[in-house]
């Protein structure tokens, strides 16, 4: 049985309403209800509390009559009120529920008559209309979109006042679209701190504009986020029709939860600011010198005899599958007439990776052959590769460690007393030489230890080429290193220098390598663009700290920008160093470097607001229609200005140039930002194709694209 909510009898009641469809709540809680009573609507009319007033050193109950009178109790000692703070609830009265239970009584008395004397479900009742093509083959299992539909009719008639029904809903739509991601129910599938950032981004670029008075109603009704997340069906609206579309969206939908809200894209959509150009080129490349200078004066042709000019901007970018991004083409389809003979540079006498080092015959005297007697040293160090294979040789960093500050090009100047230090400098080398041609792969992993996996993969290998050396240079060191490990005399004294013509050995053109008897090295030079050393090297190498590259002396070959160590030989040969071309960037949150190898890419990480087809507006018959709106940079930059901040900046020095590895560096590749009254000239009310959703996608997921 109800318990009765209120008293009928007068006296010990302060109202009595028995048709009111709402009591005072007090009632129940208190048994003091306010003389009020709640509004027809359920509403507390009256929220008025004890207040208590002290008089002659007491507290006393001040409240009123009207609003139930004194309380019995009274006041405490302190003042404080003996009524227990609680806001007034009011409860619907025994005639409300009676009339509730009655129209609920007449529904469900209703959908039975019809059920039973008409063909009529209970899922074709409620179901108000058929759902999408896409959807056909659901339509009929109601539960696999409602999480209604499981429990039955009275859990449909619970769930229409739960207010999360939609987004548990969502939660099934999910389970087949499994593309939008970890924040899929997050608006535009970003998480909140990431919207609120963005948000505030725009709002600090907003301009004020009068907003269109439909806008401003649909922002007063407001939109139904709950905690943040948006349901499914907030925009993706379902049964209306097999041929309906769930993605279409009108332009009121979209700018009802924006905070900046205008009439059109025509009138009041914000500016494009530096559109396309905000993101850092991967590779970097001056349109405006090409194509104004080099192309249009012929200049190529003085110093690029093979070169070919472009016919046309599609020359070199072709749209992708979908035609949304223009890839860049290959470097052989589009720089290899004018840069490839830059790479392959016969003048570059290549990057070292072996050296003999400068030993006078009477510092090692009775200890073997030594081939480099005379001439001089280039470098401090040996080559960065013979560094890595002695950091683990006991004897010899014994030996640098005696000789404290070396500096190899001056080996022939150390004092007596640090002669024998010197010897095993020489031992060690020898050593070196003679494991890996004796040992081959071997011995590189076993010197290299836990650092072997990163070089034993880079190729083509440089063992046979130190064999080669070694049957030159060394022709009996296999006997010299028995008799040295079995400490036994060699007899042998140093090699005199051979006064004959030096013997240098010609670049291997399918491998690279080449050793020269002039100052007895072993060099690489690269066999052509994208080689396979070079590059894998420098991916090694920008692993390490920022301040340990310039001690890479191929880092410092490879991203210099004046190729030949001078500001003032920036030309031709520049282009042929790798990192003059390929951008590096620096990720911040980890501290990783990445040399961008590779023209643009979509990344399916990216946030993709916004989205644009190149297809539709290429006109076939007009091949350089791309000018229309990539407009070139007023001025031509000079020579010198090409080595921009965006990619290379001064060191501490001023002396030299050093990569810029600020990803957030912009690069504008010499084209100005494309303006909004570009795209406006085709996309306005009169041709109606100015929606929000024609450059805009809700969604941030996008698809990788990959260059040919």
């Amino acid at each position: 049985m109800t318990e009765p909510l209120q008293s009928f009898d007068w006296k010990s009641s302060n109202y009595e309403r028995p048709k009111d469809g709402w009591v005072c709540g007090r009632v129940c809680e208190s048994g003091a209800p306010c003389r009020l009573g709640p509004s027809s609507k359920g509403e507390c009319q009256l929220q008025s509390r004890c207040q208590p007033a002290e008089k002659g050193g007491r507290y006393t109950c001040t409240r009123s009559v009207v609003n139930g009178g004194k309380c019995k109790e009274g006041p405490a000692a302190d003042g404080t009120c003996c009524q227990p703070e609680s806001d007034c609830q009011p409860r619907r009265s025994l005639l409300a529920k009676r009339r509730l239970l009655g129209i609920f009584a007449a529904m469900i008395a209703g959908t039975l008559c019809l059920i039973s004397f008409n063909r009529f479900t209970a899922s074709t009742l409620l179901t108000p209309g058929k759902v999408t093509k896409s959807h056909a083959n659901l339509e009929s299992n109601c539960s696999a979109c409602h999480t209604a539909a499981e429990g039955g009719l009275t859990t449909w008639i619970h769930t229409a006042f739960d207010g999360e029904a939609a987004l548990k809903d969502s939660a099934l739509c999910l389970k087949c679209h499994t593309e939008m991601g970890e924040n899929a129910l997050f608006v535009h599938g970003v998480s909140t701190d990431r919207l609120t950032e963005i948000t505030e981004q725009i709002q600090a670029k907003s301009e004020i504009t009068s907003t269109p008075f439909a806008l401003k109603f649909a922002a007063f009704t407001g939109h139904p986020a709950t905690n943040h997340q948006l349901a499914c069906s907030t925009c993706h609206r379902e049964h209306h029709g097999r041929e309906s579309s769930l993605t279409h969206l009108t332009d009121l939908q979209c700018q009802t939860c924006h905070t900046r809200q205008f009439e059109s894209f025509e009138h009041g959509h914000p500016s494009l600011e530096d559109y396309p150009y905000e993101r850092r080129s991967r590779i970097y490349f001056d349109h405006a010198a090409h194509l104004n200078r080099y192309f249009v004066k012929d200049e190529f042709k003085r110093t690029m005899p093979n070169g070919q000019k472009p016919a046309s901007c599609r020359s070199c970018h072709t749209p992708d599958a979908t035609g949304r991004i223009m890839l860049t083409g290959s470097f052989e389809k589009t720089c290899a007439s004018c840069h490839e003979p830059q790479i392959e540079d016969v003048e570059f006498p290549g990057v070292p990776f072996f050296a003999i080092p400068v030993i006078a015959p009477s510092m090692i005297q009775g200890q073997g052959e030594w081939p480099n007697t005379q001439g001089t040293f280039q470098t401090a160090k040996l080559p960065q590769f013979m560094e890595l294979l002695l950091a683990n040789d006991p004897q010899y960093q014994n030996a640098i460690e005696q000789l404290g500050d070396l500096d190899y090009r001056k080996l022939n100047n150390t004092i007596p007393e640090h002669h024998a230090a010197v010897a095993e400098i020489a031992w060690a080398i020898k050593k070196l030489l003679y494991d890996i041609t004796n040992q081959g792969e071997a011995a590189l992993k076993q010197r290299l230890k836990n650092r072997a996996p990163e070089y034993l993969n880079l190729s083509p290998s440089i063992i046979s080429t130190l064999s080669q050396a070694q049957q030159i240079w060394f022709p009996n060191l296999s006997t010299e290193m028995k008799n040295h490990l079995e400490k036994k005399p060699i007899l042998n004294e140093p090699k005199e220098q051979n006064q004959e013509q030096p013997c240098t050995l010609p670049v291997n053109k399918t491998n690279g390598w080449h050793l020269s008897e002039a100052d007895f090295t072993i060099r690489y030079r690269p066999i052509g663009h994208a080689d396979p050393l070079i590059k894998g090297w420098l991916d090694q190498v920008i692993q390490t700290k920022t301040e340990s590259l310039d001690d890479s002396n191929m880092w410092r070959i490879f991203s210099n920008p004046t190729a030949s160590g001078t500001e003032a030989s920036n030309g031709a040969l520049a282009s042929g160093r790798c990192l003059l071309c390929h951008s590096v960037d620096e990720n911040r949150e980890n501290g990783t470097s990445t040399i961008n190898w590779l023209p643009f890419r979509s990344h399916q990480s990216e946030e993709q607001f916004t989205r644009f087809s190149h297809a539709p507006h290429l006109i076939t018959d007009q091949k350089n229609n791309c000018v229309r709106c990539h407009q070139f940079e007023k001025s031509v930059k000079e020579e010198l200005q090409t080595l921009q901040s965006d990619y290379f900046t001064r060191n501490q020095t001023n002396l030299f140039w050093q990569i810029n590895r600020n990803s957030r560096q912009t690069c504008t590749s010499g084209f100005q930002p494309i303006s909004r009254q570009t795209c406006v000239t085709c996309h306005n009310k009169t041709t109606a194709t100015q929606s929000c959703l024609k450059c805009h996608k809700y969604h941030t997921h996008d698809l990788t694209v990959t260059s040919d």
